[in-house]
Formats: structure tokens, C-alpha cells, sequence
């Protein structure tokens, strides 16, 4: 009996991705496990000629005409029907019996609501430096990847925390979604958030979020500092800036434009949500 004809469905695999009209995808995936021994979602952001259809009873699809992986994750979020559900991008390969690792995690944990774990690259290294042990998630949120989360449903959805749509690829300030997100499961007491030191899922050692040097990041980072300061979100703009030029990411003649960029970010920001 294969996972999806169970009545109970322990792990959930929420996978974002765009444009697609085949599932071969979703075979290098799982390519080091069983595809058929897993509940995989897939939200696929597309157009009304370019649909993904499933004929595989343990994998549902819903093509989505809207666009922004915030929104694409809060979709699966509420179609999603597994106890603990996981995040997931289409460029990502899971490592043999992965599930086992989140699983044991949860057993290990019986209070936990979130739990992130770690991701290897290609050449078997850890993407991030991660700590060795178990631990609550408030020293470590800001360096998670959203392949690395996961999540009790019905804690998130009765909680009702979901993405800000203002915020990740494909939205107006392009960065720090998962930040925000983290950052509200971390304010509500009634969620315990874990770090555990288990690899789960190999992605290329790059992201879009490590991009620290791009106007994108810039732009989001402004908007995320004034949404939680007000017009003090301008000292960390500054700060940010300053350690950007102290790191040598970025040239001493190049802040003025940085500045640039963040005081476009906060106006935009203060239209959207006040109507300034």
C-alpha cells in the first residue's frame, strides 16, 4: 500500500513551480527514493495553455493563474492535506529515506509545530553552517532555506500564518519571505519552532536569496526593515549598507545609489500598505 491510500497521510511534500505541462520534473526529484511512497502537491504557476496534469494518484496538481512563491506556498498550504507538510522547490533532489530523518525529528519532539533541517550541495558539502545539535529556532531562522522548513498543518492553518505576498520571488520586494514567515511562527507562543542537525535534500550552493549584492536584496531588505521600524528601519538600511562596503561586497562609490534603492523600496512599501 502506497502512502496515498492511507487514510492518515504523515508527510506531505508542497512543491512550487511554473510553467510546466510534464511531470518527468518530479522524477529527478525523488530520483534516490520511491516516487510512489509519497504525497507530493505541486502548485504550478502557469497560463490556461501551459497545464500539469497527474495521473498518478499519490500526486496532486493545481495549475494557479496568479504568480509570487508566496502565494504559491500560502495555495499549498491550504490544499494541503499531510500531518507535517514540507517545503519544496523544483531544482531540489532528496536524499535517500529523507522522510525518515523529519519523521524521526517529530517523534523526537512531540511539541514542535515547525522543524527545519539542512541541505547538502552537490559536491556533499552543507549549504549553510549549521549548528551540530538541536535547537529552538530563534538564533538560527535568518540563514533557513524554504527547503529546509517543515510544519504541522493544522498548527499553521488554525494559528493562521501564512506567506506575505508582498514579499519573494515574483512579488514587489523579491527576498525575505521566509524571514517573515519564521519571524511570526517564532512570535506565537502557542508554536514551538526547532532546528534539527539532519540533511534532508541536496540544492545547488547558491540561492536568490544569497544574492546580497543585487538591488533586488536591496529592495527588499529596505522594505522589511521599515515594515518592522517604521522610519527607524532606516538605521538598518544603513548598517546593512555599511557592512556590505566593510565586507568589500560592494565599493565605497556605490552607496549612494544603495540609497537610492532603499528610499524607492520604502515608498513603495508606504503606498502599498498605508496608500502614502
Amino acid at each position: 500500500m502506497n502512502i496515498s491510500e492511507k487514510t492518515k497521510i504523515p508527510l506531505e511534500i508542497l512543491v512550487a513551480t511554473t510553467n510546466r505541462n510534464s511531470l518527468d520534473f518530479i522524477n529527478n526529484m525523488f530520483k534516490n527514493n520511491v516516487l510512489e511512497n509519497y504525497q507530493v502537491l505541486i502548485i504550478n504557476q502557469t497560463s490556461e495553455n501551459m497545464l500539469l496534469e497527474s495521473d498518478k494518484p499519490n500526486i496532486r496538481v493545481i495549475n494557479s493563474f496568479e504568480t509570487g512563491l508566496s502565494r504559491s506556498r500560502n495555495l499549498a498550504i491550504q490544499h494541503a492535506i499531510g500531518d507535517i507538510c514540507l517545503l519544496s522547490d523544483d531544482d531540489v533532489i532528496y536524499l535517500k529515506n529523507f522522510e525518515k530523518q523529519i519523521l524521526k525529528s517529530y517523534k523526537e519532539l512531540p511539541g514542535a509545530g515547525v522543524i527545519t533541517f539542512k541541505t547538502l550541495t552537490p559536491n556533499n558539502k552543507p549549504y549553510s553552517k549549521y549548528p551540530e545539535k538541536i535547537i529552538g529556532l530563534e538564533s538560527f531562522y535568518r540563514k533557513v532555506l524554504s527547503i529546509e522548513i517543515s510544519f504541522k498543518k493544522e498548527i499553521i492553518i488554525e494559528n493562521k500564518l501564512f506567506f506575505d505576498e508582498n514579499f519573494g520571488l515574483g512579488s514587489v520586494f523579491q527576498d525575505c519571505e521566509n524571514r517573515l514567515f519564521l519571524e511570526e511562527v517564532l512570535k506565537n507562543k502557542q508554536i514551538n519552532a526547532y532546528f534539527s542537525p539532519e540533511f534532508i535534500v541536496v540544492h545547488e550552493p547558491l540561492s536568490s536569496s544569497d544574492d546580497v549584492t543585487s538591488d533586488r536584496y536591496m529592495f527588499a531588505r529596505s522594505a522589511l526593515f521599515y515594515k518592522y521600524h517604521g522610519v527607524l528601519g532606516w538605521i538598518y538600511v544603513c548598517k546593512l549598507i555599511f557592512s556590505l562596503v566593510n565586507r568589500k561586497y560592494i565599493k565605497l562609490n556605490n552607496v549612494p545609489h544603495k540609497l537610492k534603492v532603499a528610499k524607492q523600496s520604502i515608498n513603495t512599501y508606504k503606498s502599498m500598505v498605508h496608500g502614502e
